[in-house]
């Protein structure tokens, strides 16, 4: 329920029937094709002409066998403002990089 503004009226749900019953189907439905996808992933791996499709393919197959790396930010500094904003520019920088070593190939 809504007041004039639009707005949810405090104690009442803006999903009141709950998640759609049809989720866990979708979900079943599409873990049925773990095999396939997989081998396709393997076959963009191996066979893709491009580089970077290969480089994805490869990617998503160690993400799903060995998990997606842990990201880790060591810092001496305690002030975890700072230290976020020293990472960020470093992501930058790298990214930055990364352009300019694509574009000299």
């Amino acid at each position: 329920m809504r007041d004039k503004t639009g707005r949810f009226i405090k104690g009442y749900s803006g999903n009141p029937g709950g998640r759609p019953k049809d989720e866990h189907n979708v979900i079943e439905l599409a873990r049925s094709y773990t095999t396939e996808a997989l081998e396709t992933l393997v076959e963009l791996m191996r066979d893709g002409k491009d580089e970077r499709v290969r480089g994805t393919a490869a990617q998503a197959l160690l993400d799903r066998g060995w998990g997606k790396p842990k990201v880790e930010v060591l810092t001496e500094n305690a002030d975890y403002r700072a230290a976020l904003q020293e990472v960020s520019h470093l992501i930058l920088r790298e990214r930055e990089g990364l352009k300019s070593d694509i574009l000299l190939r």
